[in-house]
C-alpha cells in the first residue's frame, strides 16, 4: 500500500491550486483530517466539497476520501521529518529512514503504474527476437547493463553499448526478428529517440522503460514499461536514487516474467552458466 502522506508531499507541485490547498492542509493536520468530513475539510481549506472528493479519488481511486482518512490513521505515527529532503544535519540513521521511505514508496507506485499486460507483451517480443538491443544514458545505462547480463544468462543474445552508431549497424544489418529496448527515466533523450527512429524504419518493435508514457520515447514505443520516480519533484535531486531503484525493479519483473515463458529451459541455462563460472573462475 502506497504511503499517502509521502505521495501528497512528492506530487504537491503537480496538483491544481485548489488541490494544493487540500494537500498542504493534510500534511500539516493529518491527525485532525482523520475525523473530518469532506465538508469540514472543504471549509478549513477554502475549497469546494467537490474538490475534496476529487482529491481523495485522485489519490485512492477505489476508496476516495474515506479510504484516505483510514490510511492516514496508519501513517500518522511516522515522523513527518522523514518526508523532507535529505540535509547536512541528518544523522546516518535519519538518511537510512528517509531513503527506505522513498524507495518503498517508489516501488509501490511502480506496481500501480506498471501493468501486467505490458510486461507480458514485452516478454513476448523478447522471446520472439533473435537479437536484443539495449540502450540507456547515465544512470539508465546501469540498468541497461543489468538487463543485458540477465538476458544473456538465459540464452538471449544482447547488444548493449553507449555507441549509438554500433547499435544502428546492428539494427539495420541484423534487423530480422530483433527488438530494441530503450531505458530513459524522462523519456526525452534525443539519442534514444534517434535509435527509435532507426528501429521504426526497419519495422523493429520498441520497448521503452520510462516514468512518462506520454514522453517522446513513450509515444514511439510499442510497449511502455512505466516506473515511478517520486524524487523528480524534489528541489535538490542529488542523484537518480529512486528512479534507478524503480528501473532496476522493472527490469527484475521483466526478467522473471520472461523466465516463466519457458521455465525449465531457462532454469537449466542459469544452472549451466553458474556451474561454468564456478568451475573456471
Amino acid at each position: 500500500m502506497t504511503n499517502i502522506l509521502f505521495t501528497i508531499h512528492s506530487r504537491l507541485t503537480d496538483f491544481s491550486n485548489a488541490d494544493q490547498k487540500v494537500g498542504r492542509y493534510i500534511l500539516a493536520h493529518a491527525h485532525d483530517v482523520m475525523t473530518m468530513s469532506t465538508t469540514e475539510l472543504a471549509e478549513a481549506t477554502g475549497v469546494s466539497t467537490a474538490t475534496v472528493v476529487r482529491f481523495g479519488k485522485t489519490l485512492i481511486p477505489d476508496g476516495g476520501f474515506p479510504a484516505l482518512k483510514l490510511q492516514l490513521s496508519a501513517e500518522t505515527n511516522v515522523d513527518e521529518k522523514l518526508y523532507a529532503e535529505i540535509n547536512p544535519k541528518d544523522s546516518i540513521d535519519a538518511v537510512k529512514s528517509k531513503l527506505t521511505l522513498r524507495i518503498t514508496h517508489t516501488l509501490e507506485e511502480t506496481n500501480l503504474s506498471l501493468t501486467n499486460a505490458a510486461l507480458v507483451k514485452a516478454c513476448q517480443l523478447i522471446a520472439a527476437a533473435d537479437n536484443v538491443y539495449v540502450y540507456g544514458i547515465g544512470a539508465s545505462d546501469v540498468v541497461a547493463a543489468d538487463l543485458q547480463q540477465k538476458l544473456m544468462r538465459v540464452g538471449k543474445p544482447v547488444m548493449h553499448t553507449q555507441d549509438t552508431h554500433l547499435i544502428t549497424v546492428g539494427l539495420t544489418t541484423l534487423k530480422q526478428r530483433g527488438v530494441l529496448i530503450l531505458i530513459s527515466n524522462s523519456g526525452e533523450k534525443q539519442e534514444s529517440a534517434n535509435l527509435a527512429a532507426v528501429a521504426q524504419a526497419v519495422k523493429m518493435p520498441i520497448i521503452v522503460v520510462t516514468r512518462n508514457a506520454k514522453s517522446l520515447l513513450g509515444q514511439l514505443a510499442d510497449v511502455v514499461l512505466r516506473n515511478d520516480d517520486s524524487e523528480e519533484n524534489q528541489t535538490a535531486r542529488s542523484a537518480a536514487t529512486t528512479s534507478l531503484m524503480a528501473q532496476l525493479y522493472v527490469i527484475d519483473l521483466l526478467y522473471y516474467t520472461y523466465i516463466k515463458t519457458d521455465y525449465q529451459t531457462h532454469i537449466a541455462q542459469l544452472v549451466e552458466s553458474r556451474e561454468a563460472i564456478q568451475e573456471h573462475f
